[in-house]
């Protein structure tokens, strides 16, 4: 099965005269570092539009702007997933998937339920599929993730999100079509409450949980998802709802970065929220960083910076468990390790992290966006980004 999809979803370049050899057997879709390459840090490239989103406000005033700038792209990006449903599901499966989020709105908890019929309200969009939206990006992203600390103690934290694999190959822009789509909903928020700043994050519009975020001088935050099923979690909450202390990964994450004020309390809240899907949890401090790999309930493990450590300065994170390989069609830790690994802790910063980030595979045809956060300033820069071919599906 994985075969014919494959066939029929991979560019057609990739079916051309093979470039391999016994030495590279990936030919020009083989993983490339740039750490030694000019410098790509592009100042004109950084998003610049940031949304202030006022916490103590009512939902329909809080989503606004956000919704009047983004509710034709969001309708765009629904409109392909619904493409890919129907076609591979068959006639009718689309609404057979918006039947099942009929009540699912009413299940979530506060203040998300409120907000995303708020957002329905704001945007004209069905009730159904912002709410099948949000729950899609729970189980179905991939991303790569990592922290490191430089030779001066500053802490720097960067992240790819991928999002679109084979929802629909563009065989003209050679791109997936729900990836290119997403780069249009990439939003910059600051969130606020009593007047002041608690956090900047980087998501897509339209959704309100939360997919990257720093605190200011506390800690930073990215999420991998971890793979596997979430069947049985997801079954047993269309049925009876959601468990006490359990809640969507990424709603958790906001939660987290509303009310945990340092690093600890952010990393004691990881440990024990009770979720539906497992995931990765990257995260920076002010003098470090640590991985948490996250069961339903309970961390399954946990890698530290450790600078004592033979390259101890730094974690990072694909998809993929830390006894475990990547499937060979998905190799992104071991080239992400052997870049960093080049970059080496001397070379540390903004810029020297955005050219690991911007290296192949760590970059491929999935890849959104790049963001680069500091801890210690709250500085958060994001890149939409894009792999130009020759460059791997994922």
């Amino acid at each position: 099965m994985l075969s014919f999809l494959l066939l029929l979803l991979l560019p057609s370049s990739l079916s051309g005269a093979s470039l391999n050899s016994p030495s590279n057997p990936w030919g020009e879709y083989a993983a490339e570092c740039l750490v030694d390459q000019p410098n790509l840090w592009d100042e004109s490239r950084i998003e610049q539009k940031w949304y202030v989103i006022d916490l103590d406000a009512e939902a329909h005033v809080m989503w606004k702007e956000v919704a009047e700038d983004f509710s034709e792209k969001m309708q765009v990006a629904i409109d392909v997933v619904k493409t890919m449903a129907d076609t591979f599901g068959g006639e009718g499966a689309w609404e057979a998937l918006l039947g099942l989020m009929e009540n699912t709105p009413d299940m979530l908890t506060e203040p998300y339920s409120t907000e995303i019929k708020a957002m329905a309200d704001l945007t004209g969009i069905r009730l159904e599929e912002l709410t099948l939206l949000n729950l899609f990006y729970e189980i179905a992203k991939a991303c790569t993730s990592l922290v490191a600390i430089d030779v001066n103690g500053k802490v720097f934290h960067g992240r790819n999100l991928d999002f679109g694999l084979f929802f629909v190959w563009n065989t003209e822009e050679h791109t997936w079509d729900l990836t290119r789509r997403l780069r249009d909903l990439v939003a910059q928020y600051e969130f606020h409450k009593d007047g002041k700043l608690l956090f900047k994050a980087v998501t897509f519009a339209g959704h309100l949980g939360i997919l990257t975020a720093v605190r200011p001088g506390a800690y930073s935050l990215s999420s991998d998802t971890r793979f596997g099923s979430s069947y049985d979690t997801l079954v047993n909450f269309f049925m009876n709802g959601l468990e006490p202390n359990q809640q969507f990964i990424l709603y958790a994450n906001r939660e987290m970065m509303t009310n945990c004020a340092t690093f600890e309390e952010a990393k004691k809240y990881i440990e024990t929220v009770e979720f539906l899907a497992r995931g990765y949890f990257i995260m920076g401090s002010m003098d470090g960083g640590m991985v948490v790999t996250r069961a339903y309930v309970g961390a399954d493990h946990e890698a530290v910076i450790d600078v004592k450590q033979a390259n101890g300065w730094y974690v990072l994170e694909t998809n993929y468990d830390w006894n475990e390989p990547d499937i060979y069609l998905d190799d992104r830790t071991i080239p992400g390790n052997k870049c960093m690994q080049q970059l080496g802790r001397k070379r540390v910063s903004k810029e020297g992290i955005f050219q690991v980030m911007s290296s192949k595979t760590t970059l491929n045809k999935a890849t959104v966006y790049t963001s680069i956060m500091e801890i210690d300033t709250g500085d958060l820069y994001t890149f939409k980004q894009e792999c130009k071919d020759p460059c791997w599906f994922v």
